[in-house]
Parts: structure tokens; sequence; C-alpha cells
């Protein structure tokens, strides 16, 4: 394959031989526009020399730290979504852009209020997924009053400080997990929900969706009284468990809103029920084999990699003026996985 030459990129991207020279070389200033305009045509030619030209861009681009609080490091999801975060962070050039990740070992708002000042000493914006309480928010206005503004991911937060999500469209996907039970549950009968707790937005949207998708048409299904999981297997394992010996045989599905899908299945194992329909929204190495083998039977898996995504585009934004970045809403759509497409 002919190497592109400095003559070639120039006539490829509409510019002088002699801009891209002062691009190459730092010599004189260049516009950052026009040096982003270059840096993307040399990225679709393979030009030899791109790394040089993205270098110029970091080291013109302003600093930022970043802090992303996120839930419990002993769930993979968050794991992922922390390791997501950092590498599009650092694959930026508009910014230059480091990111310290706290995960909370119980979604608890003394904790949560913690973790967040803690933060905003250390950084200049902040990501967080947690619970909707008005301790957190006390914490969130104190935050923006200093300067540090906060945006809200997965689950949103009902405070003026923070306008902006960036989620998914979680109504729909309690709609969604609606559709499959009516469907596939049997006519009749009791079905369970076990949600992350009492104050996650995203999830009181989704079990909003799912009962008015079942109101709507009528369905003979009883919704039982939602219990939570703190976000954990072992939390989901007690929940269903109570749910077995609330309903018993009645029971014939459940949705698990938030955290702990793994300990739901295997409290269901323990029980020796694989006849109650399983649908969940979290997907791992271990819910997808569980997916495959029969034992959860429909996820609607939340599109945490692009959250991460979406929110440090928007905090870029911000870092590079656009004030108003981190008061959007953004949403992704949810995958929906069958044990024969995953």
């Amino acid at each position: 394959m002919q190497r592109i030459t400095i003559k070639g990129l120039a006539k490829a991207a509409g510019v002088s031989v002699s801009t891209v020279d002062r691009i190459l070389t730092g010599r004189l200033p260049v516009k950052r526009a026009t040096v982003e305009h270059v840096l993307e045509i040399a990225e679709a030619m393979n030009f030899h020399a791109t790394g040089v030209i993205r270098n110029r861009l970091r080291t013109e681009a302003p600093h930022c730290r970043i802090g992303l609080l996120l839930n419990a490091s002993t769930r993979r999801t968050f794991l992922d979504m922390a390791e997501r975060a950092s590498d599009t962070a650092k694959g930026r050039h508009d910014i230059q852009a480091r990111v310290i990740t706290r995960h909370l070992s119980s979604p608890e708002p003394e904790a949560t209020v913690a973790a967040l000042l803690d933060l905003g000493q250390r950084c200049d914006v902040i990501a967080c997924h947690c619970i909707d309480h008005p301790q957190v928010h006390a914490a969130v206005q104190d935050l923006d009053r200093r300067g540090i503004p906060v945006l809200p991911v997965i689950s949103g937060l009902g405070c003026a400080a923070t306008p902006g999500v960036v989620g998914s469209t979680e109504n729909d996907l309690g709609r969604t997990a609606a559709w499959f039970m009516s469907r596939l549950a049997g006519p009749q009968g009791c079905i369970g929900l076990v949600n992350g707790g009492a104050f996650f937005r995203n999830q009181w949207a989704e079990e909003d969706g799912f009962r008015a998708f079942l109101k709507e048409r009528d369905s003979p299904l009883t919704v039982l009284p939602a219990l939570s999981s703190g976000e954990c297997d072992i939390g989901a394992a007690r929940a269903v468990t109570t749910l077995l010996g609330k309903a018993g045989s009645r029971l014939r599905g459940i949705f698990v809103v938030g955290g702990g899908l793994e300990g739901a299945v295997n409290a269901l194992r323990d029980a020796r029920r694989p006849d109650i329909l399983v649908v969940g929204n979290e997907l791992t190495a271990a819910t997808r084999a569980m997916l495959k083998a029969g034992q959860v039977h429909v996820i609607l898996e939340h599109p945490g990699l692009e959250i991460m995504d979406g929110a440090i585009a928007a905090i870029a934004e911000w870092a590079t003026g656009a004030e108003d970045a981190l008061d959007r809403k953004q949403e992704f759509p949810f995958r929906i996985l069958l044990s024969e497409n995953c």
C-alpha cells in the first residue's frame, strides 16, 4: 500500500501543505477546528503521523478531573462501566482527562453523601449513579455552589442542580418486560418484582411501565409489592425466597429490576422452581450463561457502556465551554436478549 504523503493529506483535507506542516511541527498556531478536521481525514486515510496530530490536540486541550460514583465493585457491570469511562476519557483529544472512580458498598444516603463530597475534593466534575434522596440532593447542591457540577448517569436526581441525566428509555424497558410476562408467564398467577431499593428513579420508571402495561390490557396476572435486593445477589436471593414463601405455586414470573439477577436465579434453583419466568436487565458473563441455559428467559440489557460514552462526551463539551452540556437528557436504547441471540 502506498504511503500517504503530507501533500496527499493536505489535498484530501482541503487545506494547504503548510497548514499540515504547522500542525505536525507545532511551530505556528492552527485553529483547533482545523486540526480536528485534519485529524479526522488522517485517521480515515491511515496517515503515518496520525498520532502526532492527535497528541497536538491533547497537549492544547484543557485538563479535567472526572469523578465517577457507581454501585458496588462486586458487581461486574459496574467494574465494566468504570473501565469504559476511563478508556473513553483517555481516548478523547479535546480534553486531557483522568477518571477517579468510587464504588459504593451499599446504596445508603450517608455513604453516598460521603463519597460525593470526597470526590468533590479531588475532581472538577462528577458523574454519579446513586439514590434520589434529600441528603444526596443537599450534597449535590453544595457541590454545585462550589463550582463542581454533578451529572446523574443511569438514574436521575430530582433536584434543581441536576436537570440532566444520561440513561436509557426506562419506561419502555418496563413495558417490554411486561410484554414478555404477559405472553410467557401463563394466563394467571402472581408476578414478583425485585428492585435495588426505594430511591432509584430509573427503577421507579421501569416498575411504572411494567404495571401500566399489564393494567392497560386488563391482565389477570397479579403484580405483588416490590421487594428490595439492596443491589446485591444476597439481597435478591432473600427477596425471591420471600416471594416463594408468600405466593407459592401461584408465582409465575419475576422481574429483577435492579441488581442481583444471579442471586435471584440461584434462589429459584435451590427452590427447584425452573417453571418461573425470569426477566432481568443485567448482562454479565454469568447471566449470559444463565440465559443460554434457560435459567433466565429474557435480558433487557441496560446500555451501561453507551451511557458511560455519553457521559464522558457531555463532560468534554462542558470542559471545553458548553455550559449547558450537563443539563441535557440523553437516552440510549436497551437491547433485547434471548437464549438464541446472546
